[in-house]
């Protein structure tokens, strides 16, 4: 039965080695078999891992360069065939090479960690930085802390000094770039540079890979040889565990780390005392033995121009952060940012870590599986925000008991996808930041570990578009057609009180904006115009717009107009307010509007809709019900794009057109049927704390005292 090894694609049979690799689509025909399966015809595994790796990178050109794709599956099979019979020839030599001039195997293995060491520091450092090697130099510490001994230096410093002189002379410089040409990448000083780390890191790789390569004798290094005694299943540990070979790739006119195996692999720069490394083996990816974790943290710490940062002072210093963005980000952002920092806290203090430099990949891996065990909806509950990431973890799983003993539906346990993939993003800007300060932390990465985005066929099933008669419902509550009191819009009476609860559901399902950007209105927004009342979308002194296209000029509805929208706003001015609905601001002025008024609204929706099946992301839904109904009504994509305030696509939309005009978007929102012509105009009435300028009945209320209304109101019948 075939056995697995540590490279994914590479099994064993009996006491033979197969490469076996999935075809890439697009490089055969589709009908024919997806593997191919071959015998690499070795029993050693270290032979049989650098063949399988070479095939690897092989195939990932043959994926890339669209000149050498095969039409035949035997063809394909014949190249890799005819690489196997090379690369076994090669590796022979080598071996057969050294025995025949009776070189020692140690004096070769000094000489391979010796050179191998420099590349490694040519990566790390680059190829014009002056090291000393002297007591306290930057490079002689990434030495000491591998292992490598002092007697072993000062030839390291020599072969690195050389390798730099190389990497800046012509001839190596031409190679590069005939390179770089070859494989498209625009030739660069900053592209340049990273190729030639690139062919650094690779070379490194290789040399440093010493198991096995000169017999038996050399499966452990002596402390003679300068070096101790790093090696366990015949491997020195290099670089990071789990990187895969370059690829190629031109985004953004920069090489990144898939840049293709071509560079590394073609481009020679051994000179003095560097040992010519085949251009075969230079492409290769590494594989470490299990202990690689505890020498990566040694390596990585290395930097003298870092400081650790104590626990107690990320949240100050993710404030630091937030101020640093105060002009890009909108408050909702920086809370996001703090969320996922408090949590991140939350896990290191369980984990007992307590400075920047301790922190590694593990403990991001055990942020994650936080956040798919506490409530989905904890930080609606001011209780379960103030509990710490335990407790919440805790609160969570009595919850879920609490519902089983009952018979009743399990809770929401664990966070959405997307706000998954928001928390992560948001927790790597906070420790890039850290990182860009001067503190220590180890490399970590959120790959793995994101959920993945949301396919582009399931986007439209997010959200409901509710039409326009099922909008017409909406408009039948009380506080549209009259309610008992201020406080009591949910009980029917007589009175109509003109704020935000009563005009904002209208712009929204006529004008399909963003909640935020009609709660946030000033008065000077609404302005009138040669084509007529309008309302100006932009940022004021009170919020902010979500970007820049959703700076926009909206004409105000007729049925707006025709229920006493104008006198509502002069009301408002008179009273000298500067926000157009003043009851969904705070006094300081610190609260977002979109929110209090979806904390008003949202209860009078739901329980006016208890017979109507209550629509997702309700006031979101509104927005999506409006696009909706004007592309049923054969509008335009990229006029319901400037209506919504978002960015169209294609070079015309983009570069060649400017948004639609106010009458043009005033007769495309004429297509909208009228959906509240069975309300009558009422005299403006305000509501009471608006009139007299007092603080709305939600300021300054306690937690106890909000709990003390709720209680009240499910006991008093309703009329």
């Amino acid at each position: 039965m075939a056995a697995r090894h540590r490279i994914a694609n590479l099994t064993r049979r009996g006491n033979v080695f197969y490469w076996r690799a999935r075809i890439p689509a697009g490089v055969t025909d589709r009908r024919l078999p997806s593997h191919l399966s071959l015998s690499l015809r070795h029993s050693d595994h270290m032979k049989a891992g650098y063949m399988a790796r070479r095939l690897n990178t092989l195939l990932a050109e043959l994926t890339m360069r669209p000149d050498v794709r095969m039409t035949t599956r035997e063809q394909l099979e014949q190249l890799f065939r005819s690489e196997i019979d090379r690369m076994t020839d090669h590796l022979d030599d080598l071996v057969f090479a050294a025995r025949r001039t009776g070189s020692d195997p140690k004096e070769s293995l000094r000489a391979d960690l010796e050179v191998g060491w420099a590349y490694r520091l040519v990566e790390l450092f680059g190829t014009t930085r002056s090291l000393t090697f002297e007591e306290g130099c930057p490079g002689r510490d990434v030495l000491e802390r591998a292992g490598v001994l002092p007697s072993a230096i000062p030839a390291i410093a020599t072969t690195f000094r050389q390798e730099q002189a190389e990497c800046r002379s012509p001839r190596f410089e031409r190679t590069l770039a005939a390179e770089m040409e070859k494989h498209g990448i625009p030739d660069t000083m900053v592209n340049r540079e990273k190729a030639t780390m690139q062919l650094m890191r690779a070379k490194a790789e290789v040399l440093l890979d010493i198991g096995g390569r000169y017999g038996p004798e050399t499966d452990g290094l002596t402390a003679d040889s300068g070096f101790a005694e790093l090696a366990q299943d015949r491997q020195v540990i290099v670089g990071q565990p789990g990187r895969m070979a370059p690829i190629l790739s031109t985004d953004n006119d920069q090489i990144t780390t898939d840049t293709p195996p071509e560079i590394i692999s073609n481009s020679q720069a051994n000179t003095g005392s560097a040992r010519d490394v085949p251009s075969d083996a230079v492409a290769a990816v590494h594989e470490f033995p299990s202990h690689a974790d505890r020498f990566l943290p040694r390596l990585q710490a290395a930097d003298h121009n870092t400081v650790d940062l104590p626990l107690e002072r990320f949240m100050e210093e993710c404030e630091a952060l937030i101020k640093s963005q105060q002009h890009s980000w909108e408050p909702k952002t920086a809370q996001d940012v703090r969320v996922a920092v408090r949590m991140l806290v939350g896990i290191l203090e369980e984990q007992g870590v307590r400075r920047s430099g301790e922190l590694s990949q593990f403990h991001i891996g055990q942020l994650r599986s936080h956040f798919d065990h506490i409530p989905r909806r904890y930080g609606q509950s001011a209780r379960l925000r103030a509990l710490s990431t335990k407790e919440l973890r805790e609160a969570a799983a009595r919850q879920a008991d609490m519902a089983k003993a009952r018979g009743e539906e399990p809770p929401s346990i664990g966070l959405q996808p997307a706000t998954i993939r928001k928390h992560l993003a948001k927790l790597l800007e906070f420790l890039n930041f850290l990182r860009g300060r001067g503190y220590r932390l180890a490399p970590v990465t959120m790959d793995g570990l994101r959920p993945k985005k949301t396919k582009a066929g399931e986007l439209r099933l997010l959200t409901d578009k509710p039409g326009p008669e099922v909008l017409r419902k909406m408009f039948r509550l009380a506080v549209f057609t009259g309610c008992k009191g201020p406080e009591e819009q949910e009980i029917p009476g007589s009175r109509v009180f003109h704020s935000a609860n009563y005009f904002v559901p209208m712009l929204l399902a006529y004008l399909g904006p963003r909640r935020g950007e009609v709660a946030g209105l000033a008065i000077r927004d609404v302005v009138e115009t040669q084509n007529g009342w309008a309302i100006h979308i932009r940022p004021n002194a009170y919020r902010r717009v979500k970007n820049a296209q959703s700076v926009r000029m909206l004409p105000v509805p007729d049925e707006v107009l025709r229920l006493n929208f104008l006198e509502y706003v002069d009301e408002i001015k008179a009273l000298g307010y500067g926000m157009l609905f003043p009851e969904l601001f705070s006094a300081n002025g610190k609260n977002d509007p979109g929110d209090r008024f979806y904390k008003d609204f949202i209860p009078l929706l739901k329980k006016g809709l208890d017979d109507e099946k209550f629509w997702n992301r309700a006031l979101h839904a509104l927005r999506h019900g409006q696009a909706d109904t004007l592309k049923q009504a054969a509008v335009d994509e990229s006029k319901i794009n400037d209506i919504s305030g978002r960015l169209g696509q294609g070079e015309t939309s983009l570069r060649y057109t400017n948004p639609a005009g106010l009458p043009l978007i005033r007769s495309v929102l004429a297509r909208y049927p009228t959906i509240t012509d069975h309300l009558e105009p009422r005299p403006v009435q305000l509501l009471p704390w608006v009139a007299e300028r007092r603080p709305a009945p939600w300021q300054g209320r306690t937690r106890r005292d909000r709990l003390r209304e709720a209680r009240s109101r499910r006991g008093r019948p309703t009329q």
